[in-house]
């Protein structure tokens, strides 16, 4: 079964971000044992606020609706990392040039 969401940034085989083209293109975050479906304005929130709320070695708590992640010393700012890589726009695709087919019978 082909999977809808595309992998748009990645920490470790646990912890990575990904993206589906349904539902105004809901982030999924995977996070250890928790995914958590974020809006991109959440993912945007979330950027901001870890980089207010963390300690200078990158440790807190930050909480996802009533689930909190206890991010020790470095996590933080990983976490913070994998959140803007996953808003980088995606790669733009060149485009094909003209292709002129004739067909004969």
């Amino acid at each position: 079964m082909a999977s809808h969401t595309v992998e748009v940034a990645r920490l470790s085989p646990h912890r990575y971000v990904t993206r589906c083209g349904c539902g105004g293109g809901t982030y999924h975050l995977h996070w250890d044992a928790g995914t958590f479906r974020l809006t991109e304005e959440a993912v945007r929130y979330l950027v901001r606020v870890l980089g207010e709320i963390l300690s200078p070695e990158g440790a807190g708590v930050v909480w996802l609706g009533s689930v909190g992640l206890r991010l020790a010393r470095g996590e933080g700012w990983q976490l913070q990392r994998l959140l803007a890589e996953s808003l980088r726009p995606e790669k733009e695709v060149p485009e094909l040039q003209a292709v002129w087919l004739r067909y004969t019978n």
